[in-house]
């Protein structure tokens, strides 16, 4: 077995899946699992406004539509803006997909999108790139394991390489195809004879490797992770702090009047910090949405420091009261 197969067999273990495919970037796994579902090219697949780039990139690459679906005050999909959009039934027709994501590691109610996707006949794909080992619903298990999950391993990630990705599903057809698309779609016999659309997404063994390591220690990682994230809503003012319903802590975010000036100040003071995700209606890309109102608000006011689980807590609580000082400054 080659460590590719090996991450392959564990990876679907760890999630509670029946299989999986490991590709060489979490976006590799989000386009190849819409690839690999051959929708129809009038298909829309409904994406989080909210989200990382890569959702709505994946949807284009496959020449599909994406719909873009306003986020709650978690940051997640919101679930009854979603079932407002099959109000018109042309969307009943040819909504096909309903991609979600578990952002900064809060979990999207699972039981309810299991709900809506039995009731209008959609496949699920779970963005869980920032959630990985959480657990959801109250019968879905984890994180991943609901339809189809996509996980990606770049270095920051709570399990990781330096790259990678992988698809996660109990359904075998499926990953039997998007094994087959990974690598570019030669078939059983290789004869250089191309039935369907291919691509180069195949995991080095190296990636592979480094991703098993860290599988290994997720017990320990999450363990100190969310103790950092106890250090932080105990010296953090409530003011500031999100909603602390974080499943898996894979950074802790923060709202702020003045979120471009937090991000500028602790990255400066060597404090590691990012912003906060902006719309996919609002991208050059996909100018020709309105931007939701709500998942525009948060990401004004919405930015996030680095959980790194290598930390001493004393750093940990060190860096906090910095963060501390600084927002109560700037507001």
């Amino acid at each position: 077995m080659f460590p590719y197969q090996e991450l392959e067999e564990k990876y679907a273990k760890f999630v509670g899946t029946d299989y999986a495919c490991a590709t060489n970037t979490g976006t590799a796994a989000l386009h190849l699992a819409i690839e690999a579902l051959e929708m129809p090219n009038d298909t829309q697949v409904i994406v989080p406004d909210f989200s990382m780039y890569a959702s709505a990139l994946a949807v284009h690459y496959a020449r599909l539509t994406p719909v873009f679906i306003d986020c709650d005050e978690n940051l997640l999909i919101d679930l009854d803006k979603v079932e407002k959009h099959f109000d018109m039934t042309v969307n009943k027709w040819r909504t096909r997909i309903l991609m979600v994501t578990h952002v900064y590691g809060r979990t999207v109610d699972m039981d309810r999108v299991n709900y809506i996707a039995k009731k209008y006949k959609l496949r699920v794909i779970e963005d869980a790139c920032e959630a990985q080992g959480a657990e959801i619903g109250t019968k879905l298990g984890q994180a991943g394991g609901y339809d189809i999950g996509c996980f990606s391993f770049y270095r920051n990630k709570i399990i990781h390489a330096e790259e990678g990705g992988i698809i996660t599903s109990d359904d075998k057809a499926f990953i039997e195809k998007a094994q087959d698309m990974k690598n570019m779609s030669f078939g059983d016999k290789h004869n250089y004879y191309h039935k369907r659309i291919g691509f180069n997404y195949r995991m080095s063994d190296a990636q592979a490797k480094m991703a098993l390591e860290s599988l290994e220690q997720y017990n320990i990682n999450m363990f100190k992770r969310h103790k950092m994230c106890e250090i932080y809503n105990e010296i953090i003012p409530e003011e500031y702090q999100m909603p602390n319903n974080r499943k898996a802590v894979w950074v802790y975010d923060m709202k702020h009047p003045n979120p471009d000036t937090m991000v500028k100040l602790l990255n400066s003071g060597g404090i590691t910090a990012r912003h906060s995700f902006k719309p996919l209606s609002k991208q050059p890309l996909f100018d020709h949405w309105v931007p939701n109102h709500v998942a525009k608000t948060m990401s004004e006011s919405v930015f996030y420091v680095n959980i790194n689980p290598l930390e001493h807590l004393s750093e940990v609580r060190h860096k906090a009261f910095e963060i501390k000082r600084l927002l109560d400054d700037w507001k």
